[in-house]
Parts: C-alpha cells; structure tokens; sequence
C-alpha cells in the first residue's frame, strides 16, 4: 500500500455519508471516518433532517460555520438543501456537512453526489466501522484495471455486535453474544466470501452492498444517482450501472474485494430481522418488476442470460418454493403420502450438503483473515451454522414472505425501523 499512499496521480475519493437521529454516536463516527488513511478524500455527512441534536453537536464539537447552498448546481433532484457547514479548524478541511430537508437514504446520497467533486465516491453509512486502510484497498482495482472500467467496487462486510471500539476503531473483535446476530456472522462469511467472490470472478455481480460501495462520480451523475423511491437501492444502482454500460458498448466490470474492510451492527434480535429482510425482499420485488427485460435477453449478454436469470430463479424464488414446500409437506404428511424413511435421508442429505458450504466459508475465512482464530470462536461459529436450518432460517423466510405478501397487496410500507444497540464503547 506504500506505492499508493506516496504517489500523486491516484483518484480523488469523496466518502459520502447519510445520517439520521444519530446524536449518541455522531461524533465518534465522524472522527473515524476522518482518521480513514488516504492522501485525497474529503467526507461529506448529509444530515437527512435529523430530529435530534445531531446537528448541533457536529456544529459545537467540529467548529461548523454555516454557508449558502442555493448557488450550487445541483444536477440529481433532491429534497432541498438548508445550508452547507464547514469547519474554522484547519483539522478538519476535510469535512463538509450538508443540513437539508427529509428524502431518505438514498436522497441524502445523491446530494451527496452533487456536492461531490472527486473521481470516485465512496457510499456507506455514518455508523460503519470502516478500516483504516480500505480505501488505499478499495482503489487499487481501479488503478489496475486496462482493458475494462470499474463501475462499482464493494469489499466484505463483517458484523461487529458486541465488538469493543475505540476512537472509531475495533479494539477488539468479538463474536455476538446473541444467536441471531452471530448466525448473521456465518451467513455474511458465506455470502460474501463464496457468493460475490466467485460472480466477481465472472463479472457476474449485480451487487454491491449499500453499506460500503465505491463508485466513478462521473457514471453515477450519468445514471441519475440512486432511486430514491426504490428500497432496494444499491442493488437498483448496480443493475442501472450495468444496463448503461450495455447501452454504451463499452467494457466494464463491477469487483469485489474478499477482505472484511467495513463493519456494520446487524439486526439483534427475531424483530429487527425480519423488518429487515421484509425490506429486502420488497427491494427486490421490485427490481425483478423494473427490469423483467433483461430476463433471457441477448442483447445484454451474460447479464440477460445468466446473472439476472439467477436472481429471478434462485434469488427470488428460493423464499415462495421453501415456503410452499413446507405447506406442501403438511398437506401431504396429513394425506399419508409422504414415505419417511426416504424423506428423512433426503431432509438429512440436504442439510448436511448446507453444513458442509457453512464449514468450507467458515475454514477459509479463518485461515484468509485474522479475526476469529480463536479455537472457541471457531466452535462457536460451526454451531451457530448448523443451528441455523432450525433457529434461524425460518425467521429469515417469514420476513421475506412478510415482505412479498406487502407488494402483492399493495400495502405501503416504507424503510422500516432498525433498532441499533450501538458498539461498545472503550473508555480506557
């Protein structure tokens, strides 16, 4: 990394950060995403209409001195922009917050996009742990790349519930104390480390996570930045990015880096959960309704007849088959027409094949990162992994069929709530 930090003809990054109601923690967070190593970046927080004293708080402890916003060309629409603040200390250059009217998460990015002025931004949340080093990681494959452009790079997402931080950096890594949260510690290695690694290695990714995604500020004005009427929008962004480039016949890729470089709080408990994936799957109702083109399309090439044919089958459907088999069973079991002694070895083979992809995403995490090397830590994630069929898992798949029964009905639901118990906090 060396080689990046001392040269000077590497890409501009802005770091563009929503926040809402984020007054217990906003200071702590702000000071990390500043301390973030990289010789040219500026952080943009956009204050979503806080209703608590986020603001005044970054306005006493950053020196904040307000600035008239209405003269700047603005190419996105957005929900209007109160004022821009910046710093009177010279230690904070780097920060521009932007106070403007409620429009959600991904209004508050696009004005973050207008506002920006590098060649790439970086999107993630005020309340992410990001390493030190991930952005010197995150433009490298930028650097790197000849024959094709990079139009989205995302690395891995680790979660760090019960985590000690200090100064915005993990003291010490912890797995959840809780079952849900540490089976969304397995379930993000699996994901992450075998799912998007092996679509990025076929260029075959139509995901980059909306907690920590780098993109060119130049392709994301042409696109129009995120929708902000899509729930789903970081997935929304990729597909559109893609179609795009489809539509310019240029080359592209969108790349994902292995290695954990954000830290996020996932859900912790059963409620939390399924507000969550309710969201999702509504995202990708969604999706799957906005781009039914590209299913089986040639003219977008592999994106059309493979990696969106995946999402439509494997993706979106994997919840109505599992739910509708269940039912299926029942019915059957009460009809007599289930042979279970071939049903149990058919239940059992399949979930050892699944406790087989946990063991495998869970050994090859260990042995590539240093974070869970710990033998007790090690036990502790292989028996969460195959709890998760019976604990888990059925939670998950009530929280998208949740999410489903609300878009075939029509009923309105927006981002939902996600109740955070926050990091915890070293003193010493």
């Amino acid at each position: 990394m060396n080689d990046i930090v001392s040269a000077t003809d590497i890409p501009s990054v802005t770091l563009i950060a929503p926040a809402f109601n984020e007054g217990k923690t906003i200071v702590e967070n702000v000071r990390s995403l500043l301390s973030i190593q990289y010789p040219y970046y500026n952080f943009i927080l956009v204050n979503d209409a806080s209703k608590d004293d986020s603001l005044e708080k970054l306005i006493k402890e950053f020196e904040l001195e307000p600035h008239d916003a209405t003269f700047i060309t603005q190419p996105i629409p957005t929900a209007s922009v109160n004022y821009i603040y910046k710093s009177r200390n010279k230690k904070y250059t780097r920060l521009t917050v932007i106070d403007k009217n409620n429009g959600g998460k991904a209004d508050a990015l696009n004005v973050g996009i207008n506002f920006a002025n590098s060649e790439l931004v970086i999107c993630t949340d005020v309340d992410c742990i990001i390493e030190q080093d991930a952005l010197l990681k995150m433009v490298r494959p930028f650097l790197e790349e000849d024959n094709r452009e990079i139009v989205a790079c995302g690395a891995g997402v680790g979660i760090a519930n019960d985590s000690i931080v200090k100064n915005g950096v993990i003291k010490e890594l912890r797995l959840p104390v809780n079952l849900v949260p540490m089976v969304q510690v397995v379930e993000y290695i699996r994901a992450f480390l075998l799912g998007r690694m092996g679509w990025g290695e076929i260029n075959g990714l139509m995901l980059v996570s909306g907690a920590f995604g780098m993109y060119p500020l130049k392709r994301l004005l042409e696109v129009g930045g995120f929708d902000a009427k899509m729930v789903g929008e970081d997935m929304e962004l990729c597909i559109r990015l893609r179609t795009h480039m489809e539509n310019l016949k240029l080359p592209y890729k969108l790349v994902y880096l292995p290695e954990t470089l954000c830290w996020t709080e996932a859900p912790p408990t059963y409620q939390v959960l399924i507000n969550q994936r309710d969201r999702w799957s509504r995202g990708l109702w969604e999706i799957i309704s906005i781009y039914k083109y590209l299913f089986l399309n040639p003219r977008f090439r592999h994106m059309g007849m493979l990696y969106f044919p995946y999402w439509l089958i494997f993706e979106f459907g994997a919840p109505l088959v599992e739910f509708f088999g269940v039912i299926a069973i029942m019915v059957f079991a009460f009809m007599g027409l289930i042979k279970w002694s071939s049903a149990i070895l058919i239940y059992a083979f399949i979930y050892l094949l699944g406790c087989l992809f946990s063991t495998a995403a869970v050994f090859m995490y260990v042995k590539s990162f240093d974070h869970y090397t710990k033998p007790k830590q090690v036990v502790e994630l292989l028996l969460a992994a195959y709890l998760e069929p019976f604990l888990y898992h059925p939670v998950l798949v009530y929280g998208q069929m949740k999410g489903y029964y609300k878009k075939l009905f029509k009923i309105k639901s927006g981002w939902g709530v996600m109740t955070r118990k926050g990091f915890k906090i070293s003193e010493d």
